[in-house]
């Protein structure tokens, strides 16, 4: 029995230790309660401590100082964002991932996507 419960502390902790996914409800939920932080993913160019308004608009402080303001929206459970100047106004999508306060953008992956509580619409 004890071999069974150290096997499933292996298995899962690793997998929540930094948290989950959130869902689109989730964001919706938090973002109801205020404005809501989110730091930028590895795949940017410089950190970015991103703020999102419950009205659609966000703005970002780069780690040089440096200021923008855009758009985000919901596609599924997956966040999309487009800058006023950073990167050209491309979009940009991502998954929210993290816990309590701690939230961070993450390239949607395959796992993403097989996750039962993720969905693209």
């Amino acid at each position: 029995m004890r071999r069974l419960l150290f096997l499933f502390l292996l298995i899962a902790l690793p997998a929540h230790a930094g948290g989950g996914f959130l869902s689109a409800d989730d964001i919706k939920d938090r973002l109801a309660a205020g404005d809501l932080a989110v730091k930028s993913s590895a795949d940017y160019e410089f950190p970015v401590d991103m703020t999102l308004h419950a009205d659609g608009t966000m703005e970002g402080v780069s780690g040089n100082g440096y200021f923008d303001v855009g758009r985000w929206w919901l596609r599924g459970d997956i966040l999309c964002h487009k800058w006023d100047g950073w990167f050209d106004g491309l979009r940009k999508c991502y998954a929210v991932a993290g816990a309590g306060s701690a939230l961070r953008l993450e390239k949607p992956s395959a796992e993403h996507f097989t996750s039962a509580k993720s969905r693209l619409k």
